[in-house]
């Protein structure tokens, strides 16, 4: 099959789970047979989309990549009109210009949609940016939809019902974000998958690698991904801080790339963007992973973690982390500062208790294979395949 993919940023450089998720499924399809080319953008940077590839054709393995230019973006205007569409969302105009100062738009990208083959089956990757609201609309063939949805003000707006009902196709990652788009969206009588993720087999627990290379405190809880106030660390802190005022011993290890600057408690250790080795090391290290973000349509670093046989702490306020957390058995829920000190106190005085958390996210991740993945992606996509 041929398929093409949209996405607003793509490569071993981009920090993103939406990214990282979707490289690795092209990855994956087009190990499985499939011809799989990439449309995307210049950008690493999500902010500001400033170019820092190339504008060309590359080959990334099996897949072939097109990256375009962009047109400049702003990043103050368009929260300033999140803010006025989430109290109006009838204003077009408003809407209009929310898209165009958010972006990426990219005009090449757009052009290349249009003007795909016949047999080429398009499948654009969140909602939420230009990217995809353009390239849907551009669409002359059945589409493909991964949302990437959680609940915000944004998936409310009527630019988003056009992307919604564009869609021939969805490929869900979780139950929860199914069921919240067909609430607000309906998608009754089209093609629906819950795809999810694959993970490719562990490595053997060593955690030494990551305690020479960072000086990590002797027991810590870890956040991994983007250092960013948007993916709740600043919350995160905050609640930290509140745990370690009541006696609470562990430290805390944030490693990712900033996306602006924090400044952070020396019981605080950030490592900056860490490698896939220091990675393991470090989740092998950790006396569990905290997942403090609100929005979510996936936590590829709750399977991750749970792969590893390390326990989580998950903000409940996301039904996704919340779901994937009873279902796999593998870890605490928080909802609040107090309970998240609460929580982390239980997880780390009873390590036994830790350790069959661990051994339960093992059993529960050993179901996220990639020909399992690719499976669920192939039925979709054939099923979409139909109409062209």
């Amino acid at each position: 099959m041929n398929v093409v993919f949209v996405i607003q940023r793509y490569g071993e450089e981009v920090a993103g789970g939406a990214e990282t998720l979707c490289r690795q499924t092209a990855e994956a399809l087009a190990d499985a047979g499939h011809s799989v080319r990439v449309h995307t953008t210049t950008a690493r940077d999500y902010l500001t989309w400033a170019a820092y590839y190339p504008a060309g054709v590359v080959t990334d393995g099996r897949v072939t990549v097109h990256r375009h230019a962009v047109s400049d973006a702003d990043p103050a205007v368009a929260s300033a009109l999140v803010r006025r569409l989430a109290l109006d969302a009838s204003n077009e105009d408003a809407e209009r210009a929310w898209a165009l100062a958010q972006g990426p738009v990219a005009p090449g990208l757009v052009d290349s949609v249009r003007g795909m083959d016949a047999g080429e089956l398009l499948v654009c990757w969140t909602y939420l940016y230009a990217t995809t609201q353009l390239a849907m609309a551009a669409a002359t063939g059945p589409t493909v939809l991964v949302p990437l949805a959680h609940n915000e003000p944004m998936l409310r707006f009527p630019i988003t019902r056009g992307v919604m009902r564009r869609a021939d196709g969805f490929a869900f990652m979780t139950p929860e974000e199914a069921l919240l788009v067909d609430d607000l969206h309906g998608i009754d009588g089209r093609h629906v998958e819950i795809v999810g993720a694959g993970l490719v087999p562990a490595t053997a627990p060593e955690a030494g690698t990551a305690r020479t290379a960072f000086a990590l405190p002797d027991r810590f809880a870890l956040y991994l991904g983007r250092i960013d106030p948007a993916k709740g660390v600043d919350e995160l802190l905050r609640a930290h801080a509140a745990y370690r005022a009541r006696g609470g011993e562990l430290g805390l290890v944030l490693a990712g790339r900033a996306t602006v600057p924090m400044e952070f408690p020396d019981w605080v250790v950030a490592t900056g963007f860490v490698t896939e080795e220091h990675r393991a090391s470090l989740i092998d290290a950790a006396t569990c992973v905290v997942l403090p973000s609100r929005h979510e349509s996936l936590s590829l670093v709750a399977l991750e973690t749970w792969q590893r046989n390390t326990p989580t702490l998950a903000n409940g306020h996301s039904e996704v982390l919340a779901g994937q957390t009873r279902r796999s058995g593998a870890g605490r829920i928080y909802l609040d500062e107090g309970e998240y000190a609460r929580e982390l106190e239980r997880i780390a005085g009873n390590p036994t208790e830790g350790r069959a958390m661990g051994m339960r996210g093992a059993a529960f991740a050993s179901d996220a294979t990639w020909p399992d993945c690719v499976e669920r992606w192939e039925r979709l996509l054939w099923a979409v395949a139909g109409e062209i």
